[in-house]
């Protein structure tokens, strides 16, 4: 069988850029594309960017390729491009069309019944999933969705979701992402990403990590040193992205693959997100830091216990101050987020997670409107009606002053909230000690970079 990958633009252009230019490659395709190859399929990986490589050249490429079958991967921001290539693609290819990731699997019924154009949509985690339609193909000569797990599609009007297959729970059974089949396969700058674990073992009402579940699952740290070596060997990395979740949810793991990074001398520098409470050991820091890590994102969402309590963080203020605290003592650059707008919030709420994260001492700290990501509780519970066909979802994840609806889960007004977030981040980065904060850290990463 031939699939196509095709990751639809998405409206910012700094993501499109970032996504082709930063060797930002989208590890979820990467996986799946080289899952089929070991079978014996033929895969293609396509990422338009808008401006170095247009859709026009995109669809002349697929033509060239001839796939069988057409994957999109779609979240809210970029869903409806997503719709927009699936009427074009079966225009223009006439092949079956697929979509897979966080959107369509939380709404794959009202995805489908508003993209008539679609033949399926694969919810979850989609590796088992694409391997036995690929398996169906072959025997069959056709795509064949009644067999496969995890495939949502209509039949006669009626809408049918396969039940999904269980979590793999061997990561260590997949090959390596796909690389090679992504046409800026050199990394700009020298940096790269990798994904180590997959599923989060938090429970906030925010997140949309559906595909991946809340189970904890994740490779050996020798695959994991492995990995990181091809690709200081093989692509000149210096710079690496840990993608997960939470890098740290596993101290003994975490201390393993350090161990591993030292012992076999691996110079690569690199930065993971963490949970506040999965960093409260020095010894574990102090022993990340010396195996390369330059930078910890971490996600303190508020100021306040109660909305944090209402967020289902698990974790506490006090949690929050001690990690940074550790961090900054061994010199780790500190990348803090903040959600504005969640459940319960006010002026006041908003001014004390401002205040906070000022005693936090951050390298730098984000603030942003909280987004209601379909799948979430947040949005099961104050925006399910949107879950219909031709739900326009554009500007539903913008970071602008505009979106298609007020909140509903704050009293606060949408505009109310945008202009806190952006007030909030002038002060953090015109506050002197922060200016001196982020001077320094230019300085460490120029440093960094090989001459």
């Amino acid at each position: 069988m031939r699939v196509a990958f095709l990751l639809p633009l998405f409206p910012e252009l700094l993501i499109r850029l970032s996504v082709r230019g930063r060797g930002d490659f989208p590890l979820g395709l990467g996986y799946m594309a080289a899952a089929l190859r070991r079978e014996g399929h033929e895969a293609g990986i396509f990422i338009p960017d808008g401006i170095r490589l247009g859709m026009e050249k995109v669809w002349r490429d697929l033509a060239e390729f001839r796939p069988d079958l057409l994957g999109l991967s779609a979240l809210t921001q970029n869903f409806m491009e997503a719709g927009r290539v699936a009427r074009e693609a079966k225009r223009r290819l006439g092949c079956p069309v697929i979509m897979g990731g966080p959107h369509p699997t939380a709404l794959p019924r009202s995805t489908l019944e508003g993209l008539p154009e679609l033949d399926g949509v694969i919810c979850g985690e989609a590796e088992l999933s694409m391997l036995e339609l690929a398996r169906e193909f072959d025997r069959g000569g056709r795509v064949d969705l009644e067999k496969v797990p995890g495939a949502a599609y209509l039949k006669d009007g009626r809408f049918f979701a396969n039940p999904r297959p269980e979590f793999i729970n061997d990561l260590d059974s997949l090959p390596l992402p796909a690389a090679d089949l992504y046409r800026s396969e050199k990394t700009s700058f020298g940096s790269s990403k990798i994904l180590t674990s997959r599923g989060c073992p938090g429970r906030c009402n925010f997140c949309a990590n559906i595909c991946m579940g809340k189970k904890f699952r994740a490779h050996s740290p020798e695959r994991v040193v492995e990995e990181i070596e091809r690709l200081v060997r093989e692509k000149g990395t210096f710079f690496l992205q840990i993608s997960d979740d939470c890098f740290t949810a596993d101290a003994a793991r975490v201390h393993r693959i350090c161990d591993l990074l030292i012992a076999r001398k691996v110079r690569v520098y690199w930065d993971a997100a963490g949970r506040v409470n999965t960093l409260q050991d020095e010894a574990l820091i102090v022993k990340m830091k010396k195996a390369g890590l330059v930078r910890v994102v971490l996600g303190v969402e508020t100021g306040s216990q109660e909305i944090s309590d209402l967020m289902r963080k698990g974790t506490t203020l006090e949690m929050a101050e001690r990690c940074c605290a550790l961090l900054r003592r061994h010199g780790i650059d500190i990348y803090t987020s903040f959600i504005l707008g969640a459940e319960g919030e006010t002026l006041g709420t908003i001014l004390k997670t401002v205040a906070f994260s000022f005693r936090l001492k951050p390298t730098i700290a984000s603030y942003t409107p909280l987004i209601p990501f379909p799948g979430t509780p947040v949005f099961e519970k104050y925006y399910k009606d949107f879950d219909r066909p031709g739900t326009d979802w554009t500007n539903w994840c913008s970071f602008g002053p505009f979106r298609p609806c007020e909140p509903r889960q704050t009293r606060l007004s949408y505009m109310t909230l945008w202009l806190c977030s952006v007030l909030a981040m002038l002060c953090h980065l015109l506050y002197p000690p922060q200016m001196l904060r982020l001077f320094l850290a230019s300085v460490r990463f120029a440093a960094m970079t090989p001459r």
